[in-house]
């Protein structure tokens, strides 16, 4: 996984956003994995990191965590993320 958040580190020097493809996401987490989206957001923030979008077998869209607290799925939704804030994003 150091290499993932590595990877996104490196994509987030040349763009405020980096998306994560499935290809590679399923490498870390199947996508039958249960409450995926909740350990992919963990893994994000304990990288520093945010989740931004996350849409199951697409990508997963990752910034720098500036104190955000949301994802929004496939739907456009906000979803709260386990451990993360509630508040609004801005």
């Amino acid at each position: 996984m150091k290499l993932l958040a590595s990877r996104i580190f490196e994509g987030l020097q040349r763009a405020d956003h980096h998306a994560v493809y499935e290809a590679d996401l399923s490498r870390f987490w199947p996508l039958s994995d249960a409450n995926r989206e909740e350990k992919i957001a963990a893994f994000a923030q304990g990288n520093g990191l945010r989740l931004r979008f996350y849409k199951p077998g697409l990508c997963a869209i990752f910034d720098r965590n500036g104190n955000g607290a949301q994802t929004k799925n496939g739907d456009g939704e906000s979803s709260a993320v386990d451990s993360l804030s509630t508040e609004e994003e801005a």
